[in-house]
Order: C-alpha cells, then sequence, then structure tokens
C-alpha cells in the first residue's frame, strides 16, 4: 500500500538536516563585530531563512530531474520523490513554492542578496542538468554555493567580506566538496547515478583534498591575524577540525558528506561548538570584565 506524504515528509524532502550549511551566511556579520547589532542580525537571519528556502527548492528540483536515477539507486530509491511518496506534480509545485518565497524574502532584505542568492539557484540548475557530469567543475559548484552564502552575509555590514575571508571561504568550500567525492568514490559501484565518479582518480583526489586543506589553514591563520592578532589562538583549534575532517574522509564515513560528518561525530560536533565560543570571546571580549593578552 503506497504511502502518503505527511509533514514529516516535506520536511526530509527539503533537507531540513543541511540547513546548517546555510549558517555561512552569519559569518562576516560575526567576523565584522555587527553580530549584536539588532538590524544587522535581523536581516542575516531573515536572509539564512531565504537560503534555507531557495536551497530546499534546489534540492526538490535535483530530485525530480534525477528521479529515474534514483529509484534503481540502493539509498536514494527511498527519498520521497523517487519512492512515490510525493507525485511528481506536488513536488513541481513544492519547488516552485519555496523558490518563490525564497527569492521574494532577499529580494525584500537586501537586493544585493537577492542577485547572490539568483545567481546561487542559476548556477545550481545548471549544476542539476548538466555540470555535475564534468569532474573538477562540479566541485568548484558546489563550492561556490558556500561562497556565495557568505557574500550574502556580507551584503548586510558594512566592512564586506575582506580579501582572506574570501580566500579562506573558497579553498575550504573545495576541501569539502572534493572530500565529499572522495568519499562517494570509495563507495562507487558500476550503476551508481553519479557518472562524474568515473572521471576523477583516488591518486589526484587525496592530492587536492590535502593541498585545500594546506591552503584552508594558510588563509586563516592570515586572516585571523589581520582581523585581530588574539585570534591566533584559535588556528589550533581549527587545524585540529581539518585533521578530524580529514581522518574521517580517509575512514570514508557517510561519503564524506559536510553535514552528515559534522553531526554524526561527536569529536567534531564538540570541537566546532568549542570553536565558536572560543572565537565570540575573543572576538568580542572588549566588553567583558577580562581581558585576553595578545602576541
Amino acid at each position: 500500500m503506497k504511502k502518503k506524504a505527511t509533514f514529516l515528509t516535506y520536511l526530509k524532502q527539503m533537507r531540513v538536516n543541511s540547513w546548517l550549511k546555510n549558517l555561512f551566511v552569519f559569518c562576516p556579520v560575526v567576523f565584522s563585530l555587527e553580530l549584536f547589532r539588532w538590524e544587522v542580525f535581523l536581516r542575516a537571519l531573515l536572509l539564512t531563512l531565504s537560503f534555507c528556502l531557495v536551497s530546499s527548492a534546489i534540492y526538490t528540483f535535483n530530485d525530480i530531474s534525477d528521479i529515474k536515477n534514483d529509484r534503481v539507486h540502493s539509498v536514494k530509491k527511498n527519498r520521497p520523490i523517487a519512492s512515490g511518496i510525493i507525485p511528481v506534480h506536488t513536488a513541481w509545485i513544492l519547488f516552485a513554492l519555496l523558490l518563490a518565497a525564497g527569492l521574494s524574502l532577499s529580494f525584500f532584505v537586501k537586493v544585493n542578496a537577492f542577485v547572490f542568492i539568483l545567481v546561487y539557484v542559476i548556477v545550481n540548475i545548471l549544476y542539476s542538468k548538466w555540470l555535475k557530469r564534468k569532474a573538477v567543475i562540479d566541485c568548484f559548484c558546489i563550492a561556490l554555493g558556500f561562497v556565495l552564502r557568505v557574500m550574502v552575509g556580507g551584503t548586510v555590514i558594512t566592512s564586506g567580506v575582506s580579501n582572506w575571508m574570501f580566500l579562506t571561504v573558497v579553498s575550504l568550500s573545495l576541501f569539502m566538496a572534493f572530500g565529499k567525492r572522495r568519499g562517494e568514490l570509495t563507495g562507487y559501484r558500476e550503476g551508481d547515478t553519479r557518472d562524474v565518479l568515473k572521471q576523477y582518480d583516488m591518486n589526484f583526489l587525496n592530492g587536492v583534498i590535502f593541498t585545500c586543506a594546506a591552503l584552508t589553514m594558510v588563509f586563516y591563520s592570515l586572516w585571523s591575524i589581520s582581523q585581530k592578532s588574539v585570534l591566533v589562538y584559535t588556528v589550533p583549534i581549527v587545524l585540529f577540525i581539518v585533521i578530524r575532517y580529514l581522518l574521517l574522509v580517509f575512514a570514508n564515513h557517510s561519503e564524506a558528506d559536510p553535514t552528515t560528518l559534522i553531526l554524526s561525530d561527536k569529536t567534531l560536533l564538540i570541537s566546532c561548538g568549542i570553536y565558536g565560543i572560543i572565537m565570540l570571546l575573543l572576538l568580542y571580549h572588549d566588553s567583558l570584565p577580562f581581558s585576553f593578552p595578545a602576541f
């Protein structure tokens, strides 16, 4: 007997667990010391919600486009659209509603942010229909999604996104994207739906991953020193997080999906939490009753 779609089914289709990625919108706000400015915080929050709606629309569009391949995939066949719980015509309506709501909200908050999110939509539609089958280009498309999230956050602050932050996000995003491809290649079997994996070589991916990891640390270190000298104390924590993430990628956990890795590994999750708390303390310590020494 065919199951009926419930509210939880639609939430599953919207990939709510992947909304964690949209917190990248807040990066420029936090690092610009404008987090506690109510107007800036509210705009960043609304733009994060906008990105959540639009990204869910893209997930829906992708599942509609890949429905034939997903139905023969060992795992993806259980997705709401592939399994038939959500009919295709209903999925198209869901896609249109999510996209319209997300774009409208971003336009209302900031026109510049709307443009960046619109670029995200166009790139991901091209990715879903064509670019995901082009090796290296596919990972740069994934990385661009994170960069655009940060750029959207930069539209609500006065200073925008600094050069070092931009380079840090680019290298970090590529690190995660190529890491995900490595995880998928490890579990690749003939008949899998991601054809681009045939174009990748394990040694190539290993080299690119380590290169991007190293660049991430270099750019982050330079950003932290240029931003505020006391932030150099966070570099060892970030180094630990990157190395821990590398360990999980090479241990072939969850096809190296960034969201799944962070949420499933307690050590990584706690480390990210500790980093967030210490970063906030170091950035906003001027309002605290104690101070930190600086190099």
